[in-house]
């Protein structure tokens, strides 16, 4: 064989070759990683802040919640304030029936006659407990007159008492319905107001909790329960005035004295006064040693004054006395997160949801641990059960769609891609859109449908265009685009952007050796050398850079070079070798190319 058809067969294994590029990309930064796909990976995605940012831990809870006895003290008390409050309603409606009775008598209507008599009827079964037939007698009196206010008021009682039927002791959101409804038929509603508070302060709604207790208190200021909630949420809410009258109001109306420290305890967190906060609490739970509630907050400060290792003691004697203590659970998952312990932290945080699974919060930071722990599939599960609380955040949407690309499912990574570019136009958005249907254009190839890679190839190529004009100093963008353009065959264009990504990111390996394969597909084979050489010099272990500057050399009539190359490239991965080996053979042939892509596994990609 003539040495014109060895250099002709090589560049042609060259360019079979090209789309493969295989990569051994660094993260920099913690901000940029590479893509793994053997068919085309060389991009980064950008993680919209540090892949490993630190999670925040829940902060300490205002009532205590997760679990502690007294912390469902002063709802026992509202509880019995809205109980006696029912009963007085039941009493006076009962006062009133036989002059109800006697004023339906006289009705000659025979429809609005009927409307009375399905309105006692729904008094009736209130009376016997049965709100749920109530419900059906009312709403049928209404239907046949829309005025009546019998059957209104009693359809709003009904509806409060069956929601608090359904609300039982764990606040069940179901309740909520039935609670709107009835304040909306009658807005002077206190007991459904109050209930209402209480789902939201049991779901950390703080804002809405104090709406409605505000409102139960304002229609009947004799609930004198509602002080220590609304006092504790003005807490939370940062309104340390108002929510020191509250208090006040609360312990002088008789709130019981280790429930009010414990408030003002809490208080004093929320002033940052941690020292005075800690010493109440430390009364607390020397006083009670089975009070979950003070061992969580005396964590929580504990945790904030820098004593760690005191913080994670408390939070584990928390979780002694209540194991199934929420809030302490997730503050210990936050804590083996940050500190690498990310199976520690998958258990905690699995915890949390064995006792809280609307807590999206912690599906969101469960999620971020199976990324970290390379679990894409269950990564991508709890994106999903987290996306309800979270359907205005890019990052939740930018991760996930990381995630999705990892498990090869492209399209469906494009759309969560374009959802975080839709909530944050920026260019990081932008050049991970392009990263998606780059990578998307990838699989396609493999799966031999040209058409549909090059459609997605432009459409990387657009994205990352936008991402450059937006943020020129933006490296993965000029690299994404470089990597586009070569894909796309536009090799002018992608030494431009490529040449402008070394500018920005000196040494990048990735780039440089994406340079020369632009070179390469140039035919420009002086300077593509040059550019694999630079890769390798920067990685001697670079199994893309050998395997390139190897190829090359060949192809430029370097045979020699091309074996010492082949030599090199056999101590790092001998099944690329023995590739490079039947280059410089002239044995290559399409189905040894896709088989060698099927089992090589190259080692040092982290991505």
């Amino acid at each position: 064989m003539s040495r014109k058809n060895h250099i002709a067969k090589s560049i042609f294994a060259s360019l079979l070759l090209f789309s493969m590029s295989f990569q051994s990309v660094p993260v920099y930064a913690n901000d940029l990683v590479g893509s793994d796909d053997l068919a085309g990976g060389a991009s980064v995605f950008v993680f919209r802040e540090s892949r490993k940012k630190p999670q925040e831990r829940a902060g300490g809870s205002v009532s205590g919640g997760g679990g502690g006895g007294r912390v469902r003290s002063y709802r026992d008390k509202v509880n019995a304030q809205i109980a006696a409050s029912r009963k007085k309603k039941a009493a006076t409606a009962k006062a009133k029936q036989a002059q109800l009775a006697a004023a339906r008598r006289k009705e000659r209507v025979a429809k609005l006659k009927l409307s009375n008599t399905f309105a006692a009827k729904g008094e009736d079964l209130m009376e016997k407990g049965d709100a749920a037939g109530a419900m059906t007698a009312f709403r049928e009196s209404i239907k046949l007159n829309a005025k009546n206010t019998d059957a209104i008021s009693g359809l709003s009682d009904a509806l409060t008492a069956k929601g608090i039927e359904i609300s039982g002791a764990d606040y069940n959101e179901a309740a909520v319905g039935y609670f709107t409804e009835a304040v909306k038929l009658n807005p002077r509603n206190e007991i459904a107001y109050a209930k209402l508070g209480e789902i939201h302060d049991a779901r950390d709604r703080n804002e809405l909790a104090l709406t409605n207790y505000e409102k139960a208190l304002a229609i009947d200021p004799a609930l004198s329960a509602l002080y220590m909630p609304i006092g504790l949420a003005y807490v939370q809410a940062g309104d340390v005035a108002k929510a020191d009258i509250y208090l006040t109001k609360a312990e002088t109306a008789g709130a019981d004295g280790a429930e009010a420290r414990f408030a003002r305890g809490v208080l004093l967190y929320k002033q940052n006064k941690n020292a005075e906060a800690l010493a109440v609490f430390d009364k607390i739970a020397a006083a009670e040693p089975q009070s979950s509630a003070a061992q969580y907050q005396r964590a929580v400060i504990l945790d904030r004054l820098g004593q760690n290792g005191q913080s994670v003691d408390a939070y584990k004697k928390t979780l002694q006395i209540d194991p199934n203590y929420s809030m302490a659970w997730f503050d210990m998952g936050v804590i083996h997160y940050n500190k690498g312990e990310y199976n520690e932290a998958v258990n905690a945080y699995q915890q949390v949801l064995k006792t809280d699974n609307a807590n999206y919060k912690a599906h969101k930071n469960l999620a971020s641990t199976f990324r970290q722990l390379e679990r894409y599939p269950e990564a991508n599960a709890s994106y999903k059960l987290a996306e309800p609380g979270y359907k205005n955040d890019p990052d939740l949407y930018s991760e996930w769609g990381f995630c999705l690309g990892k498990t090869a499912e492209w399209d469906k990574s494009v759309a969560k891609l374009e959802t975080a570019r839709t909530i944050s136009p920026t260019a990081v958005d932008d050049t991970n859109v392009g990263w998606g249907y780059y990578n998307s254009a990838q699989a396609d190839k493999q799966a031999k449908n040209d058409a549909a890679a090059k459609a997605k190839l432009e459409k990387s190529k657009m994205s990352l265009q936008s991402a450059v004009q937006k943020d020129p100093n933006l490296d993965a963008a000029h690299l994404n685009l470089g990597s586009t353009y070569n894909g796309l065959g536009e090799h002018d264009s992608a030494v431009k952007s490529l040449d402008q990504a070394n500018k920005l990111h000196g040494d990048w390996a990735i780039a440089i050796n994406q340079l020369g394969l632009a070179y390469r597909g140039l035919n420009n084979l002086t300077a593509a050398l040059q550019q694999f050489n630079r890769v390798v010099s920067l990685d001697g272990n670079s199994v893309n850079g050998l395997f390139n500057l190897g190829s090359t050399q060949y192809a430029s009539g370097d045979k020699k070079g091309a074996k010492k190359t082949q030599d090199k490239l056999k101590k790092v991965n001998p099944d690329l070798a023995n590739q490079l080996g039947n280059i410089i053979a002239g044995k290559l042939i399409e189905a040894g190319t896709n088989e060698l892509k099927k089992k090589v596994k190259i080692p040092g990609i982290p991505f």
